[in-house]
Formats: C-alpha cells, sequence, structure tokens
C-alpha cells in the first residue's frame, strides 16, 4: 500500500508488556505480522436469544462493528463468548486443583 508506514512488530518479555503495547499501538500498523485465517465455526448457531438495547446502544454497538468490518450481532456474540470465558476460568481452575 502507498503511503502506509509499515512498523515490525517488536518482541515482548511478558503478557502483561504486550498487553500495554496494544494499548496505545494499532494492528493495522502491523498488518504485516498477522495471517489471515479462516475461522471455523464452533457449532450450528440455532438458538436465538433476544436482548433489547436502547437505541444509542445500537448505534454504538454497529459503529463497532463497522470498525472491525463484522455485523454487529456478530460483534455481540464474540464479546459473549470472550466474557463467559473470561468469568469461567477461575472456575476452570478451581475445578482442577480438586481433581489434580
Amino acid at each position: 500500500m502507498k503511503g502506509v508506514k509499515r512498523h515490525r512488530l517488536p518482541g515482548f518479555a511478558s503478557v502483561q508488556e504486550e498487553a500495554r503495547f496494544w494499548q496505545v499501538h494499532s494492528p493495522l500498523g502491523y498488518r504485516s505480522a498477522f495471517r489471515e485465517e479462516l475461522a471455523e465455526p464452533s457449532g450450528q448457531l440455532e438458538t436465538v436469544l433476544a436482548v433489547r438495547f436502547d437505541r444509542e446502544t445500537v448505534a454504538l454497538l454497529r459503529k463497532a462493528a463497522r470498525a472491525q468490518g463484522i455485523g454487529a450481532t456478530t460483534l455481540l456474540r464474540l464479546w459473549t463468548i470472550e466474557r463467559l470465558k473470561e468469568e469461567l476460568a477461575p472456575l476452570r481452575k478451581s475445578m482442577a486443583r480438586r481433581t489434580a
């Protein structure tokens, strides 16, 4: 791409260091460091769950999704799955310690 400055991705000593880096840098400046892969669906999407939002929230959700090049419902589904994994991680660790 003409006019786009490409940066080399630095090495990171820890996950925390990498997290701090991505808080202030955009991955768009490091496109060459990543490769695109097809995501395999985890299963058939068969259940619809209706959630009510006010217009302003829906507009913000759509704007955030558009910025990532995906639909609003896809973004909401990804965020929900991500948050569920975060919430359940301590429970999984606790269960693993009990069975070990």
